[in-house]
């Protein structure tokens, strides 16, 4: 370990004068900081370092807390799993699941690390590389001379020494004479020991063919005995028989287990011997009437202790290279998997921030491994900070998870047999990369993370953190305690080189790193609360005003009825037989001129501020055409069409957003100017990325996929379409894509990463904006809340995994009143009743999805899903429901949510910014609240402020 210059400059006096004010000011605000310096210091925190074990702890003054990157009582936890406890970073490389190796035991406890201290904090670089492994240590083959003056000689212990000698067999080759060879199954004996045999000389073989010469000089005076008449002795004459024979049968079994392990070490330690029936005598000449030691098959407790003796007394792999090239095996090699990762910690302001400069890694590049073959190990994947503020089992509180809307893992759940929250088929934060091979367990999960967000509560302490860079490569996991140890833990683990399969066969798949490492930064914000704030609550309130601030968000204008949103589909392709030939045709499902039908019907009904996203009006219909331009859909009328469609509304007091997919080609045409080859996305394989989609309910292929549109192209291909949107001047725009996937292009010499893609598509967000435009995305993946004036499809649920314990309105906590927002269409939801108390519970508005036509139109197209389309079959719900939400919700326009809490088992309370609250009841029995009946499947509203907890 070396500890490097500080980055600070600074005079010698100043340096002097620093060091004395750190040992003045670390004289203890916590007793277990002790080993801990002070590293840097502002009026919110003091950030420790503990230059032993690279372990930080952070102060925070406000609230009289300390938290700390590792338990600081991991000491009473297993062997097995006290060096992940003391890591700070653990790294994984190859493909699947990949090789972990955690920064303490591969890198700190080798001392090979260095630390500087850099402004605000300190600098940890550490080289991950366990150069010889504990096995090296021991040398496989060794003469009996060698052992005792080189070995033996230097431990006093005598205890060491038997411990030494017990993990060797001692043996010598001698000639075979008149001995009769004994066959061994597997191994050319005459070929491996030609005129020689292999004797075994150690004690406890010589000891037990001493025990078997003796009982046989015994039965053969029993024999003699019984002979001359003595009968008496036969009972004894035939036990002693049955245990010489089993004696005799085990060390015939001990000799050749000894030959085999010697055969099997031989061809281990040679890369020309690709059998054990290739060895040869010359392969074994050395130990001919050369008392040698040959290592035994022991355990790796036992190979750790005899490591720890030699490494002790100053013996070394180098020293063991003589050894083996006495017996004509290879020497061991150092470890080529050789990592250089550096982290950064340093405090801003009330936050700790965490930075992994990825462009800094190091990883083996074309080394040259033991067959002479040149290998490269990427870093796949990069875990932070696993268990920074981990609680134990005494600690009461629960974990933050960005899964959908938003759920709660309780501390010590007791679910010890449920799977850890995490990803399962490449899903990252903003969902699945789909230049990655499209993976059914995709399935599994719904929701996806939409947020870069995490936290926990642990008593009345707790931390949140948000993901600032590199984001779009990260993921949270999370798990509680009592599996493998006794404390729970939430971090984020980031992708630092994708990979992919290129192909199956029977034996598995055949994998393929991205061609390059992420060369951005992995940057993490920690914020630390206490008090009446350490809830999620003060969570949501703490990165509602981080956006607030960061992008000066600015509150929505209220008006004197809620929005109802209303998706109408234009046109959709339809499988149709024409002159006997079956070919997609586009049929018309909403005209413009009925979609006015549909607004009258409406209105009469008594809904107001109709906002209206029109799907399906480009040509291609819902799939429309690669949109190069911006060309409506004959079918279902015409530019002047839509314009007379956009001013009816806004007379009313309604708003026009046609619909458009920016991110996905999916529907591919002759002469649309896009071409598979040159502008879709690649995958690692290098083939176009296309998705498929899947019927969750028969776990089967959908019945379309489409291409992903490269992120090279998209901003020549967005300037032509906005180029020719603006020809309608309408002010309005929905993209339903933009805000729901990042995709990568793996392609060879031109990669983007997902970071850059996320660039990218920010870059597009910025240019709607810059045109004025008024933008709807759909499912709100985090970076596109600055630039939306309305998210549709937002998630009221999370993916309910059985690790959580509790959903809640966690991203509509931190977005109501800045951004307007509807969940999944009401009328394709299970139930009416349940999607109007999930709205009441969430602030959502109402969002229907119609058409003119009837809803048989759909059925047996591959838009069979939207099956209750026709806007008369649900116009008397929406009608109700806009109503009743009405009544409710106009009361709270522009009104965060202060507070969400659980009342009872599916009772649920949340409190607006104004302090009216709403306790929803989702049980089909009746529940009393605080001497308050509230009915099932209903809700009661509580003027005046919140109920107590």
């Amino acid at each position: 370990m070396k500890v490097q210059q500080p980055a600070i400059r600074l005079t010698p006096a100043a340096v002097i004068i620093s060091l004395c004010f750190i040992l003045l000011v670390s004289a203890a605000v916590d007793a277990r900081l002790d080993g801990f310096d002070l590293v840097s210091e502002n009026e919110y925190l003091e950030l420790y370092f503990n230059s032993q074990t690279t372990e930080i702890a952070v102060y925070d003054k406000v609230n009289d807390k300390t938290w700390f990157s590792n338990p600081q009582d991991r000491a009473k936890a297993r062997a097995a799993v006290r060096d992940r406890l003391s890591s700070q970073v653990v790294i994984f490389h190859g493909a699947g699941s990949g090789t972990e190796k955690n920064s303490y035991k591969y890198s700190v406890q080798y001392e090979q690390y260095e630390y500087s201290y850099i402004e605000n904090g300190v600098r940890v670089e550490y080289q991950i590389v366990e150069e010889w492994r504990n096995e090296h240590y021991l040398p496989v083959l060794t003469s009996q001379e060698r052992m005792h003056d080189f070995i033996l000689a230097r431990i006093e212990d005598q205890q060491a020494v038997s411990e030494i000698l017990d993990a060797y067999h001692l043996i010598k080759l001698v000639p075979l004479g008149d001995q009769e060879r004994e066959p061994i199954s597997g191994i050319n004996v005459e070929l491996a020991f030609g005129d020689y045999t292999l004797e075994v000389l150690s004690p406890d073989y010589l000891q037990a063919l001493a025990d078997i010469e003796r009982d046989e000089r015994q039965l053969e005076e029993l024999n003699l005995a019984i002979a001359a008449g003595d009968e008496s002795l036969v009972t004894q004459r035939d036990r002693l028989e049955r245990d010489l024979n089993r004696a005799r049968q085990r060390a015939d079994k001990q000799k050749q287990d000894i030959v085999w392990r010697l055969m099997y070490a031989v061809q281990k330690q040679r890369g020309d011997l690709d059998r054990m029936e290739d060895i040869r005598l010359d392969d074994l000449r050395a130990l001919i009437d050369n008392p040698t030691y040959l290592l035994k098959d022991v355990g790796g407790f036992i190979i750790q202790d005899i490591k720890e003796i030699l490494e002790s007394v100053g013996f070394t792999p180098i020293d063991m290279i003589e050894d083996h090239k006495m017996y004509g095996i290879d020497p061991h090699l150092a470890n080529i998997e050789v990592f250089f990762v550096p982290i950064e910690y340093t405090i801003d302001g009330p936050n700790l921030l965490v930075r992994i400069p990825c462009s800094e890694i190091v990883y083996p590049l074309n080394v040259v491994d033991r067959y002479g073959i040149k290998r490269t190990i990427p870093i796949q994947r990069i875990a932070v900070l696993e268990y920074f503020g981990s609680a134990n089992l005494d600690n009461e509180g629960y974990m933050l998870v960005p899964d959908g809307c938003g759920a709660l893992i309780y501390l010590n759940n007791g679910r010890i047999n449920e799977s850890a929250f995490g990803p399962i088929g490449g899903e990252y934060i903003y969902g699945y990369d789909n230049a990655l091979d499209p993976a059914s367990s995709r399935m599994v999960y719904p929701e996806s993370m939409r947020l870069p967000v995490f936290g926990m509560v642990q008593d009345d302490q707790a931390f949140f953190a948000i993901i600032e860079k590199g984001e779009a490569l990260g993921t949270v996991r999370a798990d509680i305690a009592g599996k493998i140890h006794d404390y729970n833990r939430i971090y984020a683990e980031f992708t630092t080189t994708p990979v992919g399969v290129v192909s199956r066969d029977a034996v598995g798949a055949v994998w393929r790193f991205q061609e390059d490492i992420y060369k951005g930064d992995f940057v993490i914000r920690y914020s630390f609360l206490a008090g009446d704030d350490a809830n999620y609550a003060g969570m949501a309130r703490l990165y509602r005003q981080y956006l607030i601030d960061k992008y000066q968000l600015e509150e929505r204008p209220t008006a004197d009825h809620i929005p109802f949103y209303l998706e109408l589909v234009g046109a959709i392709d339809k499988r149709k037989p024409i002159m006997g030939v079956a070919r997609d045709v586009v049929v018309p499902l909403t005209t413009f001129k009925e979609a006015q039908i549909i607004i009258d019907d409406l209105m009469e009904a008594g809904i107001d501020h109709i906002i209206v996203k029109y799907s399906g009006w480009l040509a291609g219909g819902l799939k429309h055409d690669f949109p190069v331009k911006a060309e409506v859909d004959k079918v279902v009328g015409t530019a002047k069409e839509l314009q007379d469609l956009d001013a009816y509304l806004e007379a009313r007091g309604g708003k026009l957003y046609p619909s458009v997919g920016l991110l996905n080609v999916y529907r591919n045409t002759a002469f649309n100017g896009f071409s598979t080859r040159k502008d879709a996305a690649v995958r690692v394989n290098q083939l176009p990325a296309d998705v498929s989609y899947y019927n969750l309910d028969l776990y089967t292929r959908g019945d379309f996929s489409h291409w992903v549109i490269s992120p090279r192209k998209l901003d020549p291909f967005v300037d032509r379409f906005l180029a020719s949107y603006e020809r309608y001047q309408i002010q309005r725009l929905s993209v339903f894509d933009i805000a729901r996937e990042v995709n990568s292009d793996f392609r060879e010499n031109a990669l983007v990463d997902r970071v850059e893609s996320q660039k990218v598509i920010l870059r597009q967000l910025g240019k709607i904006e810059e045109k004025g435009f008024d933008l709807m995305v759909d499912y709100g993946n985090g970076y596109a809340i600055p630039y939306a004036a309305a998210i549709l499809n937002l998630p009221t649920c999370s993916s309910q995994r059985n690790i959580t314990d509790v959903d809640l309105p966690f991203y509509q906590m931190v977005i109501r009143g800045l951004v307007d927002y509807a969940g999944s269409p009401i009328n394709l939801s299970g139930s009416y009743r349940q999607a109007l108390l999930r709205a009441v519970e969430t602030g959502s508005y109402p969002y229907f999805i119609g058409s003119f036509a009837p809803s048989s139109e759909v059925k047996n197209t591959k838009y069979a899903s939207l099956y209750a389309l026709h806007y008369r079959d649900w116009l008397q719900e929406a009608k109700e429901i806009y109503k009743e939400l009405d009544e409710l919700l106009r009361e709270v326009q522009g009104q965060s949510i202060s507070d969400w809490q659980v009342l009872a088992e599916n009772v649920h309370q949340t409190t607006f910014e104004n302090g009216l609250s709403v306790i929803v009841n989702y049980n089909l029995e009746p529940v009393t609240v605080n001497g308050m009946v509230i009915p099932g499947q209903d809700y009661a509203v509580v003027q005046g402020g919140a109920l107590e907890r």
